[in-house]
């Protein structure tokens, strides 16, 4: 279904990838009414990028993950979902290494109640979005700066958690023009200094950043080996991952689906877009951290194992203007425990 964004740029098209979109059973109740209770319920317009349509929206109801596609200049569909109020203010948010967009989707009602809009997109090869064989984080930035346009979007914030910390900071230094200010979360950065690989915790992450490219475009099939878990083998993998303490709390707590969907959308498509995205990593940045003019906050839990508190104090050291904040009862999964602090935070300060 195609629709018409204000605005947009005139060589992009928007579609839905949902069908049912404006359908009433995307309208899920998180607050059962008594049979016959009376509910202060009131419709009202809400727009989102199909256009204006009716909807129910109340404490008892909230809008659920949209998924939405644009067609980029060079042909290629780019994916992404809108999570939280779609009248909010709006957050780019960049998924993690072996993740989607999907890994933001346990945050859905609380970003409804922050009254935050948030675009998750996937990257090349990933979910929902074409592959882009070679790519770098500038070309990431590119096609960042087309979903923009298309959505109508400046003077926003990014985040982006783990993997995805990198990709946020090549819109901040990249597109100034559109991106206010930088959060990342367990974020790495240039993995040009002694022991930056052999210090991060997750033996798949050492092999992809290490081991030679034909080797591993050779093996990549074999990644796909764990699209055929149960999810709940996967949690279990996830947290045997994460070794003990408060990640261990916070995956058991998730749902099956809250806790592995992002990582099996993440190979729908095969391994490649994951190898492209640890790939990028490898290749020449396309920016220099240490002349970045934007703000970076940056986010560390002190009992992370996966990506190591020394790896964020070397990059808040580069960094002209970065802060970083320490968590002590947080490991990776920061987000999970402070996400009001760090949206709130990034749409505040982006404002001053």
């Amino acid at each position: 279904m195609s629709c018409a964004v204000a605005n947009p740029a005139p060589t992009l098209a928007i579609s839905n990838v949902s069908k049912d979109v404006i359908n009433w059973r995307r309208i899920r109740c998180v607050s059962k009414l008594s049979k016959g209770a009376k509910s202060n319920i009131q419709t009202r317009r809400v727009r989102n990028i199909t256009g204006e349509v009716s909807a129910v929206r109340s404490r008892d109801y909230y809008m659920p993950r949209i998924d939405s596609t644009i067609k980029l200049n060079d042909g290629r569909t780019l994916g992404y979902a809108t999570l939280g109020d779609p009248n909010g203010r709006e957050l780019l948010y960049l998924h993690g290494g072996m993740s989607s967009r999907l890994d933001i989707n346990f945050a859905d009602e609380m970003l409804q109640d922050l009254n935050v809009k948030v675009i998750a997109p996937d990257r090349p090869g990933i979910g929902i979005s074409d592959r882009q064989i070679g790519r770098t984080f500038s070309d990431w930035a590119s096609d960042t700066r087309e979903l923009l346009q298309a959505l109508n979007l400046k003077n926003l914030p990014v985040l982006g958690w783990s993997l995805g910390g990198p990709y946020a900071l090549a819109c901040g230094a990249l597109l100034s023009d559109k991106i206010t200010l930088v959060g990342t979360i367990g974020g790495v950065g240039p993995l040009d200094y002694k022991g930056a690989v052999q210090d991060l915790g997750l033996l798949e992450d050492r092999i992809l950043l290490s081991w030679p490219e034909r080797l591993l475009h050779i093996l990549s099939p074999a990644g796909i080996l764990f699209k055929f878990y149960s999810p709940a083998r996967m949690k279990d993998e996830l947290l045997r991952a994460v070794k003990g303490g408060p990640d261990h709390e916070i995956i058991k707590a998730l749902s099956l689906e809250d806790a592995t969907s992002f990582a099996f959308e993440s190979i729908s498509q095969g391994f490649g877009g994951v190898l492209d995205d640890y790939l990028a990593m490898r290749k020449p940045w396309g920016f220099n951290v240490e002349t970045m003019q934007i703000t970076v906050k940056m986010w560390q839990g002190t009992q992370d194992h996966l990506c190591p508190v020394s790896a964020s104090k070397i990059l808040a050291a580069r960094l002209p203007k970065a802060e970083l904040i320490l968590k002590e009862d947080s490991g990776h999964f920061v987000l999970h425990r402070h996400l009001e602090e760090v949206v709130t935070t990034l749409l505040a300060e982006s404002e001053t």
